[in-house]
């Protein structure tokens, strides 16, 4: 299948967001610790800005309806996303650095979910599968690329100087979607009314899909802690997900490919395999070899499960409910990784990171029953 221009486009500015934002991610917990902050300190942190990025994307639907140009409010999330990575840049301070840091988690839980929503716009049923696999790897490839990017920018340009270069590409990236054809589909699809509603059999898609995503968001939260830990450098944490991101780096676009011949019920539960062994791997984490693994599986959950669940809301829900059905799937996702987070600040002060593990292996489990039990129809 040739791919189209606004598929292109959409493409490579979501690719270019994800570099920074999950460049900045798995070395988040280390930046936040030089603010002087503790454990619960780093984990409320985590959880407020994964609030404000699910808050985001809930209240996405309500963004674009107040913008009938969809390049225009993707140019002004860029420059106010600019101006709040200068904010976490300049900061010193634990509470300046929440404040830029939860602000910047909100534009892009907006944004991101405005590419899924448009993706969905632009894509044919021939092609939704691949289009939002393709998607899926964006936040794949930024994983690979920001991870190895991340830790090295960090320590040779300093944190000023860093964040200032990534506010200015979020500027500059945002041009490429200043064009007539993505305003065009918008005003199209957008403007179509619609009676959106969640029948039971999605809810629990929902929940064991979340709980999937709860669980490895605590997976990589907490490798990241063993890591830091165990004498680990911030560039040697970093480097690490990018080596797992890159490894997993085809699944996504394969498992988007499956997802147009069989039931993504069955690939989901394959993601949620990966999730519980790499916390089973964790529980028992002893040196480089076992945190790569972790890495590895944790990077199926989160990268291959998210073009599936897009493409099976796809054909769970008309066009002209796909504003409020992505923003919803996207939404609980986050809102599922806060849970995750909780999970870690509560569980912590009376128990070991490998105990958490422990008790996310049952979680995992009982998230593969609810699935099996549910029937998802094309």
């Amino acid at each position: 299948m040739i791919m189209r221009g606004p598929v292109l486009k959409l493409l490579l500015v979501a690719t270019i967001d994800r570099i920074i934002l999950q460049g900045i991610y798995p070395v988040l917990p280390l930046l936040i610790a030089e603010k002087g902050a503790d454990a619960r300190m780093n984990s409320v942190f985590m959880a407020v800005t994964y609030l404000a990025i699910a808050l985001g994307s809930w209240l996405t639907p309500a963004i674009m309806s107040r913008f009938r140009s969809v390049s225009r409010l993707s140019l002004l999330i860029g420059i106010l996303t600019a101006v709040f990575l200068m904010v976490m840049g300049i900061s010193s301070g634990y509470y300046l650095f929440l404040f830029g840091t939860s602000l910047y988690w909100f534009l892009c839980g907006v944004q991101i979910n405005v590419y899924s929503i448009m993706m969905s716009y632009v894509s044919t049923e021939e092609d939704s599968g691949r289009n939002f696999g393709l998607l899926a790897n964006t936040t794949l490839l930024g994983a690979v690329l920001g991870g190895f990017m991340m830790g090295p920018v960090l320590q040779f340009a300093g944190a000023v100087q860093s964040f200032a270069a990534f506010a200015v590409v979020s500027i500059v990236i945002r041009f490429v979607l200043m064009s007539g054809e993505f305003d065009r589909v918008y005003q199209r699809f957008a403007s179509m009314p619609g009676n959106f509603k969640i029948s039971a059999r999605v809810w629990f898609l929902l929940i064991a899909l979340n709980a999937g995503i709860m669980l490895s968001f605590t997976g990589r939260f907490n490798l990241s802690l063993m890591m830091r830990s165990g004498g680990y450098q911030v560039s040697e944490v970093s480097n690490l997900f990018a080596l797992g991101a890159l490894i997993v780096f085809p699944l996504p676009y394969l498992f988007g490919l499956l997802s147009q011949k069989i039931s993504g019920k069955w690939l989901l539960m394959v993601t949620l395999l990966s999730v519980t062994g790499a916390l089973f791997l964790l529980a028992a984490a002893k040196g480089f070899g076992y945190y790569l693994g972790v890495s590895v599986l944790i990077g199926i959950m989160t990268y291959c499960s998210r073009g599936v669940s897009q493409k099976i809301f796809y054909d769970q829900f008309p066009i002209e409910e796909q504003k409020h059905a992505q923003s919803v799937l996207s939404s609980s996702g986050w809102v599922a990784a806060i849970l995750g987070f909780l999970i870690v600040t509560v569980m912590a002060s009376g128990y070991s990171l490998e105990q958490v593990s422990v008790v996310g292996i049952f979680i995992g489990l009982l998230s593969l029953l609810v699935l099996l039990l549910t029937p998802i129809k094309r």
